[in-house]
C-alpha cells in the first residue's frame, strides 16, 4: 500500500513539476561539452526492434589505434567522462554512452528478478556495439555500476575485448556478514544521506519528488563533484548536468535496485563469476 501510494505521488510530482526534462538535459550536457578540445559526435543508436534508443559519443574514428568504450557508472551519463575524453581520444577512437534507463537514453522496464535484469543490460550493450559498427577488437572501460557491467559483458561476449579496465567496480564482493553492524562503505556518503525509508524506493526518488528544489539538492549532496570538475569549470554545471540526468523516469534505477542488495552490494556477486571472462583478455 505504502511503496503503491509513494510511486503514485512521485508519478504526480514529476508530471507536474516541469523543471526538468529532455531539453534541459541536453542544455546541461552541451555546457559540459562546450569545454573541451575535441570534436565529438553525438547520436542515438536503436536497438530492441528499434523500440528503444542509446544515447552515444564518439571521436577520433579515423585513427587506426584500438578504440575504447566507457561505461559510466549508477546515475551518470557521458557528460561524467568529460575530465578524461580530450587525453582518451588523443590517440585512438573513443565511444562512450548513456546506459540504458540513464540520462539521454530509453527507458526500458526492467525484469524484478535480478538476474534477467543484469542480462537485460548486457544484452542492449551488445545491440548497441552491433548497431554503432564496433566490430573490431576494442578496450571496455566501466566505472561502479558501469564496471559490474562491462565484467557482465565480457563474460557473455568476450570476442572483439582486448581489455577489459575496472575503475572502482560496483558489486563484486559479498555482502558481509556483520553488515547491520559495520559501516556501510560501498555506499557513498553522498547517497546514505537518504534515509532507510527512500532506499526502498528508487534510490534517487527524493530528487524527483523535489521538484525545482532537487538542483539544490544535488548542490548540496555533491559537492565533491563540484571539486573534482574545477580544472574544466569553476560553477554547477556538472551537478546540474547530474540533476537533469536523474529527473527523467527512473528505469535505470530501478534495475539497478533489483539487481543490488541494498545499493551497496550485488545480489549476484562479480567475484564468484570473474574467472568466467576468457583468460587471454588482460583485466
Amino acid at each position: 500500500y505504502y511503496f503503491s501510494r509513494f510511486r503514485t505521488i512521485e508519478t504526480l510530482k514529476r508530471l507536474s513539476w516541469k523543471n526538468s526534462g529532455p531539453e534541459q538535459l541536453a542544455r546541461a550536457e552541451m555546457k559540459i561539452f562546450e569545454t573541451l578540445k575535441s570534436q565529438f559526435q553525438g547520436r542515438y543508436i536503436p536497438i530492441v526492434n528499434n523500440t528503444q534508443k542509446i544515447w552515444s559519443i564518439c571521436a577520433n574514428l579515423t585513427s587506426a589505434n584500438i578504440p575504447v568504450v566507457l561505461i559510466h557508472g549508477f546515475g551518470g551519463g557521458v557528460g561524467l567522462w568529460s575530465l578524461n575524453l580530450d587525453q582518451l581520444c588523443l590517440d585512438r577512437p573513443v565511444y562512450a554512452f548513456d546506459l540504458p534507463g540513464f540520462a539521454h537514453s530509453s527507458r526500458p522496464v526492467f525484469s524484478r528478478d535480478p538476474i534477467e535484469a543484469e542480462q537485460q543490460f548486457v544484452e542492449m550493450i551488445e545491440e548497441w556495439r552491433i548497431n554503432i559498427g564496433l566490430n573490431e577488437p576494442f578496450i571496455i572501460l566501466g566505472h561502479s555500476f558501469g564496471g559490474f557491467l562491462t565484467a557482465a559483458y565480457a563474460i557473455r561476449y568476450p570476442q572483439y575485448i582486448v581489455q577489459i579496465i575496472l575503475v572502482d567496480p560496483w558489486g563484486f564482493g559479498h555482502k558481509p556478514d556483520n553488515w547491520q553492524t559495520s559501516p556501510m562503505q560501498r555506499i557513498p556518503p553522498w547517497l546514505r544521506s537518504f534515509s532507510s525509508v527512500m532506499m526502498k524506493f528508487s534510490p534517487l526518488a527524493g530528487l524527483r519528488v523535489a521538484g525545482p528544489f532537487g538542483v539544490h539538492i544535488m548542490k548540496y549532496l555533491r559537492q565533491d563533484l563540484r571539486v573534482k570538475f574545477q580544472k574544466l569549470f569553476d560553477d554547477d554545471r556538472v551537478l546540474e548536468y547530474l540533476y537533469h540526468c536523474n529527473a527523467q523516469l527512473p528505469t535505470g534505477e530501478e534495475g539497478f535496485r533489483t539487481i543490488s542488495d541494498l545499493l551497496a552490494w550485488s545480489k549476484n556477486p562479480m567475484i564468484d563469476r570473474i574467472h568466467l571472462i576468457d583468460e587471454r583478455i588482460p583485466i
